[in-house]
């Protein structure tokens, strides 16, 4: 107890008497309300109890998400699998980080994630691509 108010190593072993321990949280509480009147507020987790706490705000947001491939290079979705295989394992393969499926999808001419998910796990199957832990894909 005595290290958490800061009262040094030498009372480690518990040697302080009650007197003593309650002569000294008396004195903090003196020291804190002193603070206190003079603006200083101590929070413990100022994020819950200081009501003019404001969360700190970051110059750039990274979304870890792979940009939108732009509209001109959108392509149809082949109409047969062997096609949607080849297509998909060479935008994954072209791609200078791991996709998700949406990010895959967004290449392609109305199709969603949960159309292109499939062909990636086949590709995952055959050993042409990874599934990470977090959902996306490597080549």
């Amino acid at each position: 107890m005595a290290d958490a108010y800061g009262w040094g190593d030498e009372h480690r072993a518990g040697s302080l008497d009650e007197e003593t321990i309650l002569t000294r949280l008396v004195a903090l509480n003196k020291a804190r309300a002193a603070e206190e009147a003079r603006g200083l507020v101590r929070y413990l987790r100022p994020e819950f109890q200081d009501p003019g706490y404001r969360a700190p705000i970051a110059g750039t947001l990274d979304l870890g998400e792979a940009a939108m491939a732009p509209v001109s290079n959108v392509i149809p979705w082949p109409a047969t699998l062997p096609e949607q295989v080849g297509a998909v394992q060479s935008i994954l393969a072209a791609a200078p980080a791991p996709l998700g499926a949406g990010d895959i999808a967004r290449s392609f001419k109305g199709k969603r994630a949960a159309t292109v998910r499939p062909v990636l796990d086949a590709l995952a199957g055959l050993g042409m691509a990874r599934r990470l832990n977090d959902g996306r894909y490597a080549a």
